[in-house]
């Protein structure tokens, strides 16, 4: 059986083909530039004959010439049939104009062969979450096209309104690593701007963004790595008008307490569905934190869900003034990790902790001692939401291990607890993994009996 001008192998996977054909007795046509390897069951003198001896149908060969001349007259809706559109896109040429291509042909298999021609591996998608590959190609596209800019290059009008033509209807998230460097001949260290960019990009729900610079070369100078004035001016500017943004991350970026000002007004401006928060690596210190937080009002960040706080040389004053604020905001996932806020950090924190709906709380290498010992039993006993806890590489002891194997069973709904490298042993960690199993399992029982009572309910209602 001849498969070779068949086109439908084309879009599914070889092993969906090997379950239904025996390849001893098939040819398989070339997928994406690659095909099966015949060499096992034929000859490559029979192979190359069988090759040569097999004209095209008239079919194919105006397929061909539609293929070749795609630039000039580009068909793809007008054909009636799936096979000759499947045979389009198997065979068309990803390095056409992106305008052009994008256009006419949204087809995910297209898209994705793209992308892995491009660069050459593709990123896994959660399933039941599957997103356009349309979408995921323009994202990268324009995340390259950002980061290989120099700031001599950035032409408003020109090359930045050009490319956002073309790929701001699909861009959602939206992931930048680094940035050029201003050249050594420039007085300042000014990045491109990012506020037209940002402001233009009316669907963007996720932003990863990092100041930081990779391949300074010869065009490195002090202050390189860090925002200018300019730049968190032009970065707060876009910000504002992010008005769908639900996820912001700022980076291995040194921020300043003016900066966190101008961030803090232009996220509560703008941003008013903002559900995730991040500022990583960024040392922004009690100041910054004490600076971000006057410039917000009682209402702001009501959305506001995750708060990640990661390495920000953040102390116990600085816990304390978040632990002031935060009781207001709907928090469900707190990471203050790598910051040494000590015990004392960690009591404002867990006196807070009792009036929010918090899931997730991570304090990891916090410089946190025994002190805490009393509070943190308090909070096992008490708070009924928690469901994650992480204190690993903290000081902690034996002893509050011992205590903690005492109080823990009056703990119902806790799933995770981490407590690696705080000075417990190892059976003694066993032993809370046990019975944070037993949880999991009482609460997986308890969730399928509801799930069996609304069942019936409702049967008895028809």
């Amino acid at each position: 059986m001849d498969f070779t001008y068949c086109e439908f192998p084309c879009t599914v996977s070889i092993d969906t083909f090997k379950a239904y054909f025996n390849l001893k007795d098939v040819k398989l046509p070339k997928v994406s530039g690659k095909s099966w390897d015949t060499s096992q069951h034929q000859t490559q003198n029979e192979a190359h004959e069988g090759q040569t001896n097999q004209a095209k149908s008239l079919r194919h060969l105006v397929l061909d010439a539609i293929v070749q001349n795609w630039s000039e007259l580009p068909l793809y809706q007008q054909l009636g049939r799936r096979e000759d559109r499947n045979y389009i896109l198997s065979h068309l040429d990803t390095q056409l104009p992106l305008q052009l291509l994008s256009s006419h042909i949204r087809d995910d298999f297209f898209w994705v062969r793209g992308y892995e021609q491009r660069w050459r591996t593709a990123p896994l998608q959660a399933r039941g979450r599957e997103r356009p590959w349309i979408n995921i190609y323009m994202e990268r596209h324009v995340q390259e096209f950002i980061e290989n800019m120099q700031t001599g290059d950035y032409e408003q009008e020109g090359n930045v309104q050009a490319t956002l033509d073309i790929c701001a209807a699909y861009i959602n998230q939206l992931e930048i690593n680094f940035l050029q460097p201003s050249p050594a001949s420039t007085e300042g260290n000014d990045h491109i701007p990012l506020d037209y960019l940002l402001s233009n990009l009316p669907d963007l729900r996720q932003l990863r963004l990092s100041y930081s610079t990779k391949t300074a070369g010869c065009n490195y100078q002090t202050g390189c790595n860090q925002m200018t004035p300019r730049d968190i001016l032009l970065l707060a500017k876009g910000l504002s008008q992010c008005h769908e943004l639900r996820q912001f991350c700022l980076h291995n970026t040194k921020l300043l307490p003016y900066q966190m000002r101008y961030l803090a007004h232009s996220l509560d401006k703008g941003c008013h569905h903002l559900s995730e928060l991040s500022f990583i690596h960024c040392a922004v210190g009690d100041a910054g934190i004490r600076g971000f937080l006057e410039t917000c009002g009682r209402e702001s960040f009501g959305t506001l869900t995750v708060l990640d706080l990661t390495n920000n040389k953040i102390t116990e004053e600085g816990a304390y003034i978040l632990s002031r604020t935060l009781r207001h905001v709907p928090l469900q996932r707190l990471v203050l990790r790598l910051n040494p806020i000590q015990s004392d950090g960690a009591a404002a924190i867990f006196h807070t902790l009792q009036a929010m709906p918090i899931k997730e709380l991570d304090l990891g290498s916090c410089s946190i001692t025994e002190t805490i010992t009393k509070l943190f039993m308090m909070l096992i006993c008490q708070h009924t939401v928690l469901l994650d806890i992480d204190m690993s590489n903290n000081a902690l002891g034996e002893d509050f291990g011992k205590h903690l194997l005492k109080i823990i069973i009056c703990n119902k709904v806790l799933e995770k607890l981490d407590l690696r490298n705080t000075g417990l042993s190892l059976a003694m960690r066993q032993k809370f993994q046990e019975f944070l199993i037993k949880n999991i399992e009482r609460k997986k029982y308890e969730a399928l009996k509801k799930k069996q009572r609304d069942k019936f309910k409702s049967m008895m209602q028809i």
